[in-house]
């Protein structure tokens, strides 16, 4: 799996997990639809032909290709050149080689970011002064 750099390679690489989506079928376009969360990205990949929408994979992907590594890519440049976070995307590629890519900028309401880890200490401490409040009464 190659790391991925700079735009240009993350561009590629949507346009490539895109690319081996389709295997072969008709399609007036293909889109790579990304959540981006703190360590990982999910993604999920849709073709249109004719106005209907197929999200059914016909082969295996190629594990060389990483469309989530590519998201998160551009979720830390995003927010180094701009200072806003990228929450999802969606890259979408067309027959003649053109993409449209849209930024999603809303933190889902039910996800909790956080960087912090809580130690068995700082878990106990509360159950410790339950005890030892309930142990004054």
């Amino acid at each position: 799996m190659k790391e991925i750099n700079n735009l240009e390679l993350a561009y590629q690489e949507l346009a490539n997990a895109c690319l081996d989506f389709i295997h072969g079928r008709s399609w007036d376009s293909v889109s790579c639809k990304s959540a981006i969360f703190s360590q990982m990205a999910r993604t999920e990949i849709f073709l249109t032909d004719q106005g209907r929408i197929d999200k059914n994979g016909v082969d295996w992907p190629n594990s060389a290709i990483n469309p989530g590594e590519a998201a998160l890519f551009l979720r830390d440049d995003f927010l180094k050149r701009t200072g806003e976070r990228i929450w999802g995307l969606t890259f979408t590629l067309f027959p003649d080689g053109k993409f449209d890519i849209e930024f999603d900028y809303s933190k889902p309401a039910d996800y909790e970011e956080s960087d912090e880890s809580i130690s068995g200490i700082e878990i106990n401490q509360p159950l410790q002064e339950l005890r030892t409040d309930s142990d004054k009464k």
